[in-house]
């Protein structure tokens, strides 16, 4: 008897145990949105700035060193980049990834159909499925382009020019159409601004004829029209993409009877007077979010907020408004108009720094935004979003050290070295760099050439060059009269290298700290509090003052490497 008591009380328990589930999975679908999908689909990999050239099916396309070596991002290698992220994000086994734009060169039609190639082939291979958005370069002008380039080698280390044709807005959302620029029949969901369904009503076929490309269209500004490529897709029960297409292509003048256009690097800032129609969709998004109970997730390609840590006013008050890519700071009015429309979550691409910012509207509330940093340059890195609740978000930031293939060209940079030093070409370029023994290394030794023939020329006052050159020892007696010359931790570096090591962290942020030595990262410490307090009104001091400001800001950042953010709690928290 006892034995069919304890029997009864089992199949009981067990009855008891399966009604929990279940009533905890139907809490999950209906309330919690994406959470029952399990981790491999409760993660979004971002994936920002490839700027893909296709060198391994166009060799003729390799371009030289002395042109990387000044551009903020390589032109070659990022190719075997693109890849071995794409290998890493498969070995996570996460499926969505999300592209903000620039996955290009510079739009070219051969470009985008090999990036076309390598989506698809991953999708089937490893199931994973990609979204898309513009970038500034792909499209570079809203009607597409011929482009002449005099910087791609020959086989023997020599220039030869060729001349490209780069897709305008409607060939690249053409090319790009099964990731995310049209509805696809697998989708819970699709709409654009542009659309006049409702989500209670929604069917595939109606959302493809109101996806085609003439109905996606506005009046932009001397009765031109233009294409804007925004959506919101709902890939899977619970998950909302917002995809915003923050890119204004503006007419400059006319020429032989066509417009020309300016490029849309400003981002945001042209929105809200030239896309007035995008504010009150986003809005209308965020309200239809909240009521259905499902977890929006919002990208473009340029940043919401401030992504130089607060010291953009300083550096336009102290040096003008053309430093730190000053001119691509949102405006305040921007921020804040995203956030009264409710837009709290924001990952963008354009910048290549690795950085959080956080906008305070006037209600208290904060606006994040995630800027995702570019793998074609220092420091090569993904961002990957796993979603724990509707509120609560988790960002881990991937860099990527190993990337096999990534030397395969160095030959041909030794064949380019010899060719321009036989023609009395002195190479800019420091050689060292073709003794990288991985990515990582390389795109660092890239990083440094880059400030030292392009920030350091464009950036700082040239009365400050005086100075490049001397020790920390030598710096720290000028500012406060102190003696470290026999100290090795004060000789062993000059202002250059504090200089350097700035432009790391304004890129990189806390990635950077891995290529700083913490006793010299002690020294500028050190030496920033010394010119602080010190009573000489000198050029040195002057110098020691405006850099240890925006060292201090970048170094001191909000988390941008691994962090959480609670928007229930209105909190970040991490790094």
């Amino acid at each position: 008897m006892r034995h069919v008591i304890n029997f009864l009380i089992f199949v009981g328990l067990l009855e008891f145990n399966i009604m929990h589930y279940v009533l905890r999975l139907f809490i999950s679908v209906f309330l919690g949105g994406i959470m029952v999908l399990g981790n491999a689909q409760t993660q979004i990999a971002f994936i920002s700035d490839a700027h893909i050239q296709n060198v391994d099916g166009h060799p003729e396309r390799v371009r030289s060193m002395e042109v990387q070596v000044q551009s903020t991002r390589l032109f070659n290698e990022n190719y075997y980049a693109f890849l071995a992220a794409l290998d890493d994000v498969a070995r996570r086994n996460i499926r969505w990834v999300v592209l903000p734009g620039d996955l290009t060169d510079n739009g070219q039609f051969f470009n985008q159909e090999k990036i076309k190639e390598i989506l698809h082939a991953y999708a089937g291979e490893k199931g994973m499925r990609f979204f898309v958005t513009t970038g500034n370069h792909d499209p570079a002008l809203p009607l597409g382009m011929r482009q002449k380039n005099v910087h791609f080698l020959s086989a023997d280390g020599g220039r030869v020019t060729r001349e490209d044709s780069c897709a305008g807005y409607v060939p690249q959302m053409q090319c790009y159409a099964d990731f995310g620029f049209f509805p696809r029949k697998d989708d819970r969901y699709w709409e654009s601004p542009f659309t006049s369904y409702t989500y209670d009503k929604y069917a595939y076929e109606e959302a493809c004829r109101e996806s085609v490309l003439d109905k996606r269209t506005y009046v932009l500004c001397n009765s031109l029209t233009a294409t804007d490529a925004s959506y919101l897709v709902e890939p899977v029960d619970g998950l909302w993409l917002l995809a915003i297409d923050g890119g204004v292509y503006l007419p400059k003048e006319m020429k032989e009877g066509k417009w020309a256009y300016q490029g849309s690097s400003a981002g945001y800032n042209l929105v809200l007077k030239h896309k007035p129609f995008l504010l009150p969709w986003v809005r209308k998004v965020v309200e239809e979010a909240r009521k259905r109970h499902k977890t929006l997730v919002a990208f473009s390609h340029y940043p919401l907020v401030d992504f130089n840590d607060g010291v953009s006013e300083y550096v336009r008050r102290i040096w003008g408004d053309r430093r730190f890519d000053l001119h691509r700071v949102p405006e305040a009015e921007v921020s804040e108009a995203f956030l009264q429309a409710g837009l709290r979550l924001h990952f963008a691409g354009h910048m290549h720094v690795n950085d959080t910012g956080i906008w305070e509207g006037k209600d208290g509330k904060h606006l994040y935004n995630i800027q995702v940093p570019s793998i074609a340059t220092y420091v090569p890195a993904y961002k990957i979003l796993t979603i724990e609740s509707d509120e609560a978000f988790r960002v881990e930031t991937v860099m990527l050290d190993t990337v096999p293939g990534f030397d395969s060209l160095f030959p041909l940079y030794r064949a380019e070295y010899q060719s321009d030093s036989l023609r009395g070409h002195s190479p800019v370029w420091n050689k060292e760099i073709l003794s990288a023994r991985t990515y990582g290394e390389f795109c660092d030794y890239q990083f440094r050439d880059l400030v030292r023939l392009r920030f350091i020329p464009r950036d700082l006052p040239e009365s400050w060059w005086v100075c490049l050159d001397f020790t920390g020892a030598r710096m720290l007696e000028a500012v406060s009269g102190e003696d470290k010359s026999d100290d090795a931790d004060w000789t062993d570096w000059c202002m250059k290298d504090l200089v350097l090591d700035l432009y790391r962290l304004r890129y990189a942020e806390r990635l950077a700290l891995k290529d700083i030595p913490e006793t010299r990262l002690a020294a500028y410490r050190y030496l920033f509090d010394r010119a602080r307090i010190s009573p000489l009104r000198s050029a040195e001091v002057e110098i020691v003052n405006g850099l240890g400001t925006l060292f201090l800001a970048f170094l001191n950042g909000e988390p941008c490497q691994n962090f959480v953010i609670d928007l229930e709690k209105d909190a970040i928290t991490g790094d």
